[in-house]
């Protein structure tokens, strides 16, 4: 057994031992030795830190890629277009847009349910068939209808062919009016100058119908002339209930079928100005009183017409003369509602006869 001395000597040997070998546990592991804790028993122990190399880099999915927008705002074009059952939703919620986890993303909520519904309309109406035509064939519209001026005059200048001269011989007015669904029609004919002195008188027509969805529908027409002292007149009658014509002289009365449509000699030329016709020919069943003819018209291209009132433009339409039948061409101004402004008389075998030309136009 060592005494105390000895054990007094060996201390400071034991203390140079022990700080040698740490200095070489040092060295030679490139740490610390880490002493026995004598932090109390309930602190929680210290956190431990080790400098390691950074793993390789991985791709990883965005977290925008990731997660699908589940409702969208809904544009001003889109509600315009649709009827919504629920309110819209204006904003997709934050709780909705979580980090989506790398190994297997999370079910996706249940987003609410907007009830769409889609446009509707009321059915449309069947187009109502006018007409119909064959294949590439064009089908013009009826004319509207126009209505007759409650009243009116024209003046015109009626010159006659002599000895191949036209010449001033006699002044014709015609007046009209309409009141309510009647109308009543007057042209008068009386010689001026020298023309007085000829065996040829005053000349008077008169008719007298209804204003109709048709146009004109004449009921009486009556005419008068004066041809050496003596009046020849003639009238029309017409029953359009038994669909007859009672038309003549007095000593030598007449009856015929009344076509739908038919006109007398004067009526017939406002009857055109309510309805101008389109280019091309039609038929009009006409009485002068004395005859009843049916009328082969054509319709003719529209010209300029130098009159007393200056240049008009003017739709002439025309029955040619032939045997039995005088020919007459009626210039319809389109500037004055359609209105006769020139009246060409054609003799049966094609000569020129005379005319009658507008003067003066007055519309009320």
């Amino acid at each position: 057994m060592l005494n105390s001395h000895a054990r007094t000597r060996a201390t400071p040997l034991l203390v140079a031992l022990v700080l040698s070998l740490v200095a070489h546990a040092v060295t030679l592991t490139g740490g610390w030795l880490h002493l026995p804790s004598t932090q109390p028993a309930n602190d929680p122990p210290p956190l431990l830190a080790k400098l390691q190399p950074a793993p390789p880099a991985v791709a990883q999915p965005s977290v925008a890629s990731a997660v699908k927008p589940v409702v969208r705002r809904a544009t001003a074009a889109h509600v315009s277009k649709v009827a919504v059952a629920a309110p819209l939703i204006s904003d997709v919620p934050a709780a909705w847009a979580l980090p989506v986890d790398q190994s297997e993303p999370p079910p996706a909520p249940e987003a609410p349910t907007i009830a769409v519904q889609p446009e509707t309309s009321a059915p449309k109406p069947e187009p109502v068939v006018v007409a119909t035509a064959a294949p590439g064939a064009v089908v013009a519209p009826p004319a509207p209808l126009r209505t007759l001026p409650r009243r009116g005059r024209i003046e015109y200048k009626f010159l006659i062919y002599f000895n191949n001269l036209l010449t001033d011989v006699a002044r014709t007015v015609q007046t009209w009016e309409a009141t309510g669904d009647t109308y009543t029609i007057d042209s008068k004919s009386n010689p001026v100058g020298l023309a007085r002195l000829a065996p040829i008188g005053p000349h008077e027509y008169h008719s007298i119908g209804q204003v109709t969805e048709r146009g004109l529908v004449p009921q009486r027409f009556t005419s008068k002339e004066v041809r050496r002292g003596a009046s020849n007149e003639a009238a029309a009658q017409f029953d359009w209930d038994k669909n007859q014509l009672q038309f003549g002289r007095a000593n030598e009365a007449k009856s015929a079928a009344l076509p739908a449509g038919s006109q007398d000699f004067v009526s017939f030329m406002f009857q055109l100005s309510l309805a101008p016709p389109p280019r091309g020919r039609i038929q009009m069943p006409i009485t002068n009183g004395r005859n009843f003819e049916t009328y082969d018209l054509e319709v003719l291209d529209e010209e300029v017409l130098e009159t007393p009132m200056g240049e008009l433009r003017v739709l002439p339409v025309k029955r040619a003369a032939g045997p039995g039948a005088d020919g007459i061409t009626v210039y319809l101004a389109t500037e004055f509602r359609h209105l006769p402004v020139r009246i060409l008389h054609f003799n049966r075998d094609g000569s020129p006869g005379g005319e009658i030309i507008a003067t003066g136009i007055r519309i009320e």
